[in-house]
């Protein structure tokens, strides 16, 4: 442990622009760059794009000159997000794909549908240049695979030995791109996929958009009720803050499917055959988790899936949560949701996340936690987790970071930024109420969906 607080951001994004990937293309995906090109334009130049930040309200809230400088392109720039990570206090990132920046290469949810060979392929792609992203990074980047289409699982198998291989350290899980040919997480058609992230390391990151089907971002807006509001890069986000409260909003509802994976591996005994795996729920919140363990206690011991152990205690040794850009309400809870299992993510360059405004952030957030809780909360939990280096990242936290003083006590945030803060990403919003019989529609079926696979293999 260092003199200063180690800050891990378990939530960060990369994207490679078109020119940059281009040479990491296979002859399988070369004659679509065109194609490519024109997903890009109309990508960049969608209002429902995520997280553009606004230029108008900037002496509120970049009063350093980060986004007015260009800051954001720390997405595809290695030397760029280096610059903005020392000066938001972060020692380590863990890189995800997607940002307002580019559109990524043929396998995303946010790209037109493409066959899965291509699919296949821009996955690849983008793994080889994010392994040179990495390379640059100072050994303060971490991977995210993308999983693939999983249909040729020798194939799958062995991209995620050279990811694994090439500074990755996560993988998300499979059908992360929505594919109605594949069976569900339960089914023992990725049992291999299982066996491989244990013997390999690799944790299962599973980020909102997990199981979304592929479609052009303006076909997400009606979704995801998005305005065109520019002091909230073009995000109605008091309308999405509203929608979160209410029963079967679309909003609720995309952000409930990135959830299932984690009980579908606990009923299906995967955690029972393989202990060391481990699965990270990112950007999906963290206030639904008490009551959501709660009540899955309750449907285990009623509808006893073919699991050993009950999901609180899965819960304990095989999950992280990673609400990102976290509310204020998250942190009150923190005791319920698991100190051990919370961990902070930045979101970089996300309008809804924390940056430019880190440190008040984090002042306002967790100034009355201990310094041990906010050591574990900000750091430590995302380097245990993912098996990080703890000692050059304490280092690096040494030369760039905050001391204990200047993030815990009283310190004093401007209501204005405050208020904007709120506006990007609800920060102040109370939790979201969790929904028993919503829940149920997606619980009952996963559990009898586990016991039917387990008898099939049988």
């Amino acid at each position: 442990m260092g003199n200063k607080v180690t800050i891990v951001s378990a939530d960060g994004h990369v994207t490679p622009t078109v020119p940059s990937i281009i040479k990491y293309f296979e002859p399988v995906i070369r004659r679509h760059v065109d194609d490519l090109i024109r997903e890009d334009v109309s990508y960049i130049g969608n209002r429902a794009t995520p997280a553009r930040p606004p230029r108008k309200t900037l002496s509120v809230f970049d009063d350093r000159g980060l986004v007015a400088g260009g800051g954001e392109f720390g997405a595809c720039d290695p030397a760029i997000r280096l610059e903005q990570m020392d000066a938001e206090g972060i020692a380590g990132d863990l890189l995800l794909p997607g940002t307002q920046v580019a559109i990524l290469p043929f396998y995303n949810g946010v790209n037109a549908p493409w066959p899965a060979e291509i699919r296949a392929a821009g996955a690849r792609a983008y793994h080889r240049w994010l392994a040179d992203f990495i390379a640059q990074g100072d050994g303060r980047f971490f991977g995210v695979a993308d999983p693939g289409p999983c249909l040729d699982m020798d194939a799958t198998i062995a991209e995620l030995e050279w990811c694994a291989a090439h500074g990755f350290v996560a993988v998300g899980p499979p059908l992360n791109t929505f594919d109605a040919t594949l069976p569900p997480l339960y089914d023992a058609y990725y049992e291999r996929f299982w066996a491989a992230c244990a013997d390999l390391g690799l944790v299962l990151n599973c980020h909102a958009g997990w199981g979304s089907d592929q479609r052009p971002m303006s076909e997400w807006a009606p979704a995801h009720k998005l305005g065109d509001g520019e002091e909230t890069g073009g995000h109605d986000f008091e309308e999405i803050h509203r929608a979160m409260q209410e029963k079967d909003s679309p909003i609720r509802m995309f952000l409930q499917m990135p959830r299932r994976p984690m009980w579908q591996l606990m009923a299906s005994g995967v955690f029972d055959r393989y202990p060391k795996l481990k699965m990270a729920l990112t950007e999906i919140r963290a206030d639904w988790v008490p009551d959501t363990i709660a009540h899955l206690e309750t449907k285990f011991r009623e509808m006893q899936p073919p699991c050993a152990r009950t999901p609180r205690e899965y819960y304990a040794d095989n999950i992280l949560m990673v609400p990102s850009c976290p509310h204020r309400s998250e942190v009150e809870m923190r005791e319920s949701i698991g100190i051990e299992q919370f961990a902070f993510g930045q979101d970089f360059p996300h309008w809804e996340g924390t940056w430019p405004n880190t440190k008040p952030w984090l002042q306002h957030a967790f100034g009355d936690c201990t310094e041990s809780e906010l050591r574990a909360m900000l750091g430590g939990n995302t380097i245990r987790f993912y098996g990080m280096p703890e000692a050059h990242l304490d280092a690096v936290a040494d030369r760039i970071g905050f001391a204990v003083d200047e993030l815990l006590g009283e310190h004093s945030v401007s209501d204005a930024l405050l208020q904007q803060m709120n506006r990007r990403s609800g920060y102040l919003r109370s939790a979201d109420p969790v929904y028993t019989d919503e829940l149920d529609r997606l619980i009952e079926p996963d559990l009898r969906g586990a016991s039917l696979a387990l008898a099939a293999g049988d």
